[in-house]
């Protein structure tokens, strides 16, 4: 069981709201995302301060020591730490995501074995590895199963308790099929292999990670292994929409961001060759009152999807396993739309600062290079806006739109 002190330090947490907590460690927050790009991940104390704040279990239980928060305050909660920083929202993100998806088909036991650390965070890599790797095999071994693997972009890789690897990135080789099982391993039994040297979102410690070793039984899940829950009532782990509107709110957060840095800047930037202040020119205040139109639009319609999936969805018990399809679909399409709006807007915004936006210490060049890395996540693409636009022609959604999926 979850010892009683992290459940009390959560419930002690929760009497502050979410958002203030953020606004209370800003500044820790800004700090932690400068060190992180230097290192290429978040530096352990970075890390542990996230957690301190709640930001890796708000999604999970209280059970288990979260703060069972909604589709909107979770949005909300990664919006606001990632117009601060892009890489710190990434990691509050895919860590508080993956810390809640693990859940949906796991053992009570292994849930509780896992969440009983304060400091638990669950990586997942799951895209092709970089460079030479051991191969990607699951093969029963008595009662567990051996595995070699490696996998990339496993954000917050470094200050991981535990790795995941689902089902569909393994071969049993002695059924030439996917092994029947999906695998949790704990951290000194995967290693970090030094391969994420991006621009954009370049502090989230997205590295491959290789594991060679043996799986005990107790710490495999089913095959499907992201099913809807069968055990916890919040719809958060029912909704096939949960990876890709985290994404989204990352992309908002960052165009957030974005549009605020200008607006500090046009106050006292005088552009080159002109006689006023950028905030006096037309060209400034009419495009940042349009981009903030529509970054309001995009984020409406995220929100409102999210909660018309979760109303669809209903309780638990008597409720749906899936959204119906028109409910589902409007999940998927409101994130893609607001990755890809976002990604626009800051574009904009970095056009309308000048050459300013564009040196290394400002913050606006980061925030073009981490806007341009969250819109390409394969769970927000714009290449969706493509399938999506087929079922409104009468096609049949992809399976893979009705389940989870892990990009």
């Amino acid at each position: 069981m979850v010892q009683q002190e992290i459940l009390d330090k959560s419930a002690e947490l929760s009497k502050t709201p979410i958002l203030d907590r953020i606004e209370n460690i800003k500044e820790e927050l800004t700090e932690i995302g400068n060190e992180a790009q230097k290192i290429r991940r978040l530096p352990d104390w970075g890390s542990n301060t996230l957690a301190d704040a709640g930001l890796y279990r708000h999604t999970m239980p209280t059970e288990l020591g979260g703060e069972d928060m909604l589709a909107r305050k979770q949005i909300e909660v990664i919006e606001a730490t990632a117009a601060i920083d892009g890489s710190v929202g990434w990691c509050v993100q895919i860590n508080s995501e993956i810390n809640a998806l693990i859940l949906r088909q796991m053992e009570l036991g292994l849930a509780h074995e896992i969440a009983d650390d304060w400091y638990m965070l669950v990586c997942s890599g799951l895209g092709s590895p970089n460079g030479p790797f051991p191969g990607r095999e699951a093969t029963r071994a008595g009662s567990g199963w051996d595995v070699k693997y490696q996998g990339a972009f496993a954000s917050g890789s470094y200050n991981a308790t535990w790795n995941l690897i689902l089902t569909g990135e393994t071969m049993d080789p002695a059924t030439g099929k996917q092994a029947e099982a999906a695998f949790m391993v704990p951290r000194g039994e995967f290693e970090v292999v030094d391969t994420w040297n991006m621009a954009g979102l370049r502090g989230s410690g997205s590295h491959d990670v290789r594991i060679v070793g043996h799986i005990p039984e107790e710490h495999t899940l089913p095959q499907d292994a992201l099913a809807s829950t069968t055990t916890w009532e919040n719809p958060t782990h029912r909704n096939p929409a949960q990876v890709p509107y985290n994404k989204a709110a990352v992309a908002l957060g960052i165009a957030r961001g974005a549009m605020d840095e200008f607006i500090k800047l046009a106050t006292h930037k005088t552009p080159w060759m002109s006689g006023s202040l950028l905030k006096d020119q037309p060209e400034a205040y009419i495009r940042l009152a349009e981009n903030e139109a529509n970054w309001m639009a995009a984020r409406a319609f995220l929100m409102e999807a999210q909660e018309q999936i979760e109303e669809n969805l209903g309780p638990l018990e008597g409720g749906r396993s899936v959204p119906e399809w028109e409910f589902g679909r409007r999940g998927l399409l409101s994130s893609t739309h607001a990755a890809q709006a976002s990604r626009v807007i800051v574009d904009n915004i970095h056009n309308l600062a000048g050459t300013t936006a564009s040196r290394m210490n400002h913050p606006l060049e980061r925030k073009l290079r981490d806007s341009h890395q969250a819109a390409a996540h394969g769970g927000v693409s714009w290449r969706h806006y493509g399938a999506l636009g087929k079922t409104m022609l009468g096609e049949d959604p992809p399976e893979t739109y009705r389940t989870v999926k892990r990009a």
